[in-house]
């Protein structure tokens, strides 16, 4: 088989591979543009207070005091 008719068989598809991905990218782009213009508009809060503190701190069977060693 001739070189030339198989790089000339496989262009059309690496150029329609190479357009779907510049068609991906373009895309990508424009939807984290979009995200990025909108993030600081988005609303914020409520915070809590402290949380890492211990919810169930009166419902604890045992005493800080305890010794598991």
């Amino acid at each position: 088989m001739n070189p030339v008719i198989l790089v000339a068989c496989f262009t059309p598809l690496v150029l329609i591979f190479i357009i779907v991905k510049l068609a991906v990218w373009v895309s990508a782009v424009n939807t984290e543009t979009d995200y990025v213009r909108q993030e600081p508009l988005r609303k914020r809060g409520p915070f809590m207070d402290n949380p890492y503190e211990d919810v169930d701190a009166e419902e604890e069977e045992f005493t800080d005091r305890t010794d598991y060693r």
